[in-house]
């Protein structure tokens, strides 16, 4: 299949294109410039590669949890263009994405991913390997890190921006449970690909952000 992916989540954001078995991407930290990069990215990449929008067969896309205003403009960006061209969209989850990032090859049995939700606050979940894939347990959640529970003792794979921007206190939370630690960690638009084939796809009109909690931040 032929797929556009679109990550805008965080301050991290990218634009990957699959081609048959080749992936093409365009990524960068860039706080606040979601909304100058990723339409740019998306024609470079299709005109490197010689393709129109008529030659996708779908677009994928991080529908959250995430940054309010961010995660609005890929949603935006992919929505605009389904209805366009009439294309289906993967929503994949930001945490679930991170997971892949982490462990690209699924070679760690267990991954808790915590990522910095601003107001003193992080999205969390946790995934456990399962017939080669990552299987969340339990709910996406959002809350203060000093009152994260893991489901077991692990050891966890942990990574995500919370390990960078709550250190202290992820560490009196979870600490004795966790194993390699991978701050630098975001999600990106490859790892939004490898998840598209477990995702049922919608149309654009039905497409919804998913906060996790009521008040939102950008």
């Amino acid at each position: 299949m032929n797929l556009l992916a679109v990550e805008s989540a965080t301050d991290y954001c990218s634009v990957a294109l699959q081609i048959s078995d080749e992936v093409n991407s365009r990524q960068a930290h860039a706080p606040r410039r979601h909304a100058e990069l990723l339409l740019p990215w998306v024609r470079d990449l299709l005109a490197d590669a010689g393709l129109s929008h008529a030659d996708l067969d779908g677009l994928v896309v991080s529908r959250g949890p995430g940054g309010f205003t961010s995660l609005r403009i890929g949603m935006g960006v992919v929505q605009g263009l389904a209805l366009a061209h009439g294309l289906p969209i993967y929503p994949v989850s930001t945490l679930s994405a991170t997971a892949r990032a982490a462990d690209p090859d699924l070679s760690a049995e267990f991954i808790a991913v915590l990522l910095d939700a601003r107001m003193k606050e992080v999205y969390s979940a946790f995934y456990q390997r399962v017939d080669g894939r990552h299987e969340r347990i339990g709910p996406e959640q959002v809350g203060p890190p000093a009152r994260l529970t893991a489901p077991h003792d692990g050891p966890w794979l942990a990574a995500g921006s919370g390990l960078a921007v709550y250190p202290d206190e992820v560490e009196r939370a979870l600490g004795t449970q966790l194993g390699t630690r991978l701050p630098e960690v975001w999600p990106d638009a490859r790892a939004l690909l490898h998840l598209a084939a477990g995702v049922t796809p919608v149309p654009a009109w039905s497409l919804e952000p998913v906060y996790v909690r009521d008040r939102v931040t950008g």
